[in-house]
């Protein structure tokens, strides 16, 4: 579920997401208005302009004498509860900052934030071009009603307009094929492909192909194109409220097959503050109390069942410093697979920048661990403690678990991050050109690299990465969707051409698999999705 809040990575089962979906429901709201006389809700819907490269809708929305942000939510053809009712579009919040007309009007002598400007996505228009906007604010407090807008049905969802497309090399090579369709193949509601797909072969040749939630299920077969998805469970997270125990919920996320009998799991491993009594001051699904470590499992049948050593045995990576209630998200997470050359093999965890909002600015708390990616090596996988992290020199950084025991020296047991890798959901070895390939998924945040889209950065020694190179824009995978509100997460590389056990080579032509999300039935219905791609072009020039 955790992720990066600031990059949108790995939010896994976010209910909270579902909750827009339904009608004229409150959304959640940060903080909620402290007015002891709450009025009607109002505002106006300004129009409908297009800025940059997309549709926005403008406006502002207020609670009458309450200075909390609301949330709005917009709708096609009616309002909702007509008859006939609107269609549920998308939801938004009137959280920017407002002029002191508006101020008036929301009678908020404080001057809070009521305006709101809501991009319309292009994939959203193409289902509803033409047919009236409508949006309703969403009381925050008292026995008060949602309310429609002002101007709601005077403007109309306008056609799409897709940016013109960078240029980018050619890419797909086939057609996509889903190898697990949740609507059709999940054995439980929670069944859902949470993060990137892995591969490995056991001492029969089954193949075995992962995309795991914190209930892990496996698709088997003889080959990567026959595995078909199975009930049994490979894993499943017991909740354990102990945090000293790591042992909440687990993503077994890198896996290595030792001898096809022994198979390693490193386990992006959360603890979620809100479901232990005590542990936060909220009861729902909040950035600021996830803590997050990683775990090491092992199978001793072939990846058949995974078993989670006693505490500390199950220690792999934290943090030195212990949870801390409301003040997260903090932790690292193993987001990657693991990679052997040479008698080393290869991981990266990402850690997210801590304390919150820390930082070089002025007025900012300096961080104690910066935000980025963290290089780990180690030449003994059946050992968790020998795993190192690079210190912007070597692999010399000893991890600690701060529950065993006081740390001297916190400082000491924090890596330096390395460039790019904080995006990569996957790295493979590509013998060809000697050269470790981290595949990276830019929601936006990374805006210097250029548009959303799946990129790829290669290196000769896993630290010095090249500059990401762009293969598909998310606009173009898109524009290839039916009408629907889809999303994308979890981009990762499996050959069928690999000869290891562990899928982790790879040749001109890999498999590229992702997850699409359906953003009109969330968070459980997804499909994992396999597709061909060519990376001739990707070490051309750095071989």
């Amino acid at each position: 579920m955790p992720g990066i809040p600031s990059k949108l990575r790995f939010f896994r089962v976010l209910i909270a997401f579902a909750m827009g979906l339904i009608g004229l429901i409150p959304a959640p709201i940060a903080a909620r208005a402290q007015g002891s006389h709450p009025g009607p809700v109002t505002g106006v819907i300004d129009g409908v302009a297009f800025e940059g490269d997309q549709y926005y809708v403008h406006g502002w929305a207020c609670q009458e004498g309450q200075r909390g942000s609301i949330s709005v939510n917009l709708y096609a053809s009616h309002p909702a509860g007509a008859t006939p009712a609107g269609t549920y579009v998308m939801a938004g919040s009137a959280d920017l900052v407002n002029e002191p007309a508006v101020d008036q009007e929301c009678h908020d002598a404080s001057g809070c934030k009521h305006r709101f400007r809501i991009a319309l996505p292009n994939q959203q228009l193409r289902t509803f071009q033409g047919k009236k906007l409508f949006v309703h604010g969403i009381a925050l407090a008292g026995n008060v009603e949602n309310a429609l807008l002002a101007g709601s049905g005077r403007d109309s969802f306008p056609a799409p307009r897709w940016p013109p497309d960078p240029p980018t090399p050619s890419f797909l090579d086939g057609p996509r094929v889903a190898a697990f369709d949740t609507a059709k193949e999940s054995c439980e509601q929670i069944d859902i492909p949470d993060a990137a797909a892995r591969a490995f072969r056991d001492y029969k040749g089954t193949v075995h192909l992962i995309a795991s939630h914190y209930v892990t299920r496996a698709g088997l077969g003889p080959t990567l194109e026959t595995a078909k998805h199975n009930c049994q469970v490979v894993y499943k997270s017991p909740h354990d409220g102990n945090i000293a125990n790591f042992d909440d919920a687990t993503w077994l996320n890198a896996f290595y097959s030792v001898d096809g009998k022994r198979i390693v799991a490193l386990g992006h491993t959360e603890y979620h503050g809100w479901e232990h009594p005590g542990m936060c001051a909220t009861k729902n699904d909040s950035p600021s109390c996830w803590y997050n470590v990683d775990t090491f499992n092992l199978s001793t049948d072939g990846g058949y069942h995974f078993a989670r050593p006693n505490p500390p045995g199950n220690y792999f990576i934290s943090l030195p410093y212990k949870y801390q209630p409301n003040q997260g998200p903090e932790g690292y997470s193993v987001d990657s697979n693991i990679v052997k050359v040479g008698q080393w093999y290869y991981d990266e965890v990402y850690a997210w920048g801590w304390p919150p909002n820390c930082g070089g600015g002025k007025g900012q708390k300096p961080c104690l661990v910066p935000d980025g990616a963290c290089a780990i090596r180690t030449a003994n996988i059946l050992d968790p403690s020998s795993w190192r992290g690079w210190d912007g020199k070597d692999f010399t950084v000893q991890f600690v678990d701060p529950y065993r025991g006081t740390v001297a020296n916190p400082k000491a047991h924090v890596c330096a991050p390395v460039p790019y890798l904080d995006y990569a959901t996957g790295i493979n070895y590509y013998p060809a050109s000697h050269l470790f390939v981290a595949t990276l998924w830019n929601q936006g945040s990374a805006s210097s690299w250029g548009p959303e889209g799946v990129y790829f950065t290669t290196s000769p020694d896993f630290i010095h990465w090249s500059k990401p190179k762009l293969a598909m824009t998310q606009n173009q995978m898109l524009k290839s969707e039916p009408e629907g509100n889809w999303s994308y997460m979890y981009f990762s590389l499996i050959d069928p051409k690999s000869t290891d056990s562990n899928y982790m080579t790879i040749t001109d032509n890999p498999y590229l698999y992702y997850v699409r999300m359906d953003g009109n039935h969330p968070p459980y219905q997804r499909v994992l999705f396999r597709q061909r791609i060519k990376l001739n072009w990707l070490a051309q020039g750095q071989k």
